[in-house]
């Protein structure tokens, strides 16, 4: 589905290029220019991978209440998404997204168990905290718009340059000599999440007549992207803290 509207829905058109304009300025900011200049080592390399893992588990949590506000077609919707992540793709033959992660894992000398006994640190708590606060308060609108945030600018159609995990795959790349076709999870992200995105436009296009709904969205955009830099900051942070 193209990245357009008509031209005879200007409301919708502005949408999308404010929506373009927040996502790809994540990637101007300090914080996402901090996390994607920083030397990688093994050690900034696991602290990444396994932080990130508690955030990835998260977002689940946040679709699934995202989901319960929704209406019917947009559960849906979520539900097709949600697949990919919690069961895979059996045409495909990919498993699901964290047992991906797992595996891409063993890259970098980590198992399984790091993942299930590595806990949170305090950084992570918070961030993941105000996302489960954002989704599940306030207008579904905002709280679907929130979610579908983060695919939008991990999605090389809305961002110059490629998402977020295309680009920390090629710092895994480069810094560490792990090729980007052997970084299952990455790779598999880069793809789909391209598709992902796209229900934000479908879900506007259905439900714009709603009171207020494109301003709903851009909010919950906006919310959703600011707590994305603090997140990244305080990510970089933590990975600051292994020696160079």
């Amino acid at each position: 589905m193209p990245i357009t509207a008509t031209k005879a829905d200007p409301e919708l058109e502005h949408f999308i290029r404010e929506t373009r304009a927040l996502a790809n300025a994540q990637y101007a900011s300090p914080q996402y220019r901090r996390i994607l200049s920083m030397p990688l080592n093994m050690a900034r390399a696991r602290v990444y991978t396994l932080q990130k893992s508690h955030w990835n588990i998260n977002r689940r949590d946040c679709w699934a209440f995202a989901q319960g506000h929704a209406p019917m077609d947009v559960k849906k919707l979520i539900w097709l998404h949600e697949e990919d992540e919690l069961a895979g793709n059996k045409e495909r033959g990919v498993e699901d997204h964290y047992s991906l992660q797992v595996r891409q894992s063993s890259e970098i000398g980590l198992a399984a168990a790091d993942f299930r006994d590595t806990p949170m640190r305090e950084g992570t708590r918070m961030c993941l905290y105000a996302y489960l606060h954002l989704v599940n308060t306030g207008p579904w609108l905002k709280s679907v718009s929130a979610c579908a945030a983060l695919e939008v600018s991990n999605s090389s159609e809305w961002v110059d340059g490629g998402g977020m995990s295309y680009r920390m795959g090629k710092r895994f790349e480069k810094d560490l000599g792990i090729p980007f076709e052997k970084q299952l999870n990455a790779r598999e992200h880069a793809e789909v999440d391209v598709e992902h995105a796209h229900m934000l436009l479908q879900i506007a296009r259905a439900h714009r007549d709603a009171p207020g709904a494109l301003a709903l969205m851009t909010q919950g955009l906006v919310e959703s992207w600011e707590m994305d830099r603090v997140w990244k900051g305080l990510l970089a942070d933590m990975m600051d803290e292994a020696p160079a």
